[in-house]
């Protein structure tokens, strides 16, 4: 399972996509942040291509920021918070965090074993599939001033395995089962944009 931790342009990301008020309520996350990329060499991304060929695409509303972006790992906010206000349209304001590790064979690990694997307690509205599982819990926070409460996914892309994190503010409307729609826009539009592995011929003896 891959581990990550938040520091520099991350965190100042997550303040980025937070700090305007959501539905009328007022965050107040601190620090002078400035809200707007002008920097276009990290211009945020609708889709990007990862390890292994692996394609990852936001959700509609959602752009990816670059300044954080590995070949395994990248985190995405609503677009406004990066500066193309005209992609955000309606979308909840949250932020998301996509790690890629190599698929092994056999099924998806569990909800169970995924929160054990992650500390997460308080596991709830599990829905599984062959190649997606997602579900609602609470864990620890990647910045200040957003809820425990986060929607999980684990999705089979391509031949990677996608661990896919949604966080929002307080009773924020991405902690509700909009959140579990995000989770499922972003796996169902990845799988389908990234071409499918190749299976090799069983060679004759």
């Amino acid at each position: 399972m891959t581990t990550w931790t938040f520091k520099g342009p991350v965190a100042a990301l997550g303040l980025m996509a937070l700090t305007a008020c959501e539905a009328g309520q007022g965050l107040d996350l601190g620090g002078g942040f400035n809200l707007k990329s002008t920097d276009t060499s990290d211009a945020p991304l609708s889709r990007s291509m990862m390890a292994s060929g692996t394609i990852l695409v936001a959700p509609s509303g959602y752009c990816i920021d670059q300044a954080t972006l590995t070949s395994r790992f990248l985190v995405m906010a609503r677009c406004d918070a990066l500066g193309v206000p005209s992609a955000a349209g309606a979308a909840p304001r949250g932020l998301i965090t996509v790690s890629l590790t190599k698929s092994r064979p056999g099924p998806l690990p569990s909800a169970k074993q995924i929160a054990a694997a992650t500390d997460l307690t308080n596991i709830s509205d599990i829905e599984a599939t062959e190649d997606l599982i997602t579900f609602r819990a609470q864990g620890k926070i990647p910045v200040g001033g957003l809820s425990p409460t986060q929607w999980r996914g684990t999705a089979r892309i391509g031949s990677q395995t996608a661990g896919i994190a949604v966080y929002g503010p307080e009773h924020g409307e991405i902690t509700t089962r909009t959140g579990r729609g995000i989770v499922i826009e972003l796996a169902n539009a990845s799988i389908e944009a990234t071409p499918k592995p190749v299976k090799k011929p069983a060679s004759r003896n």
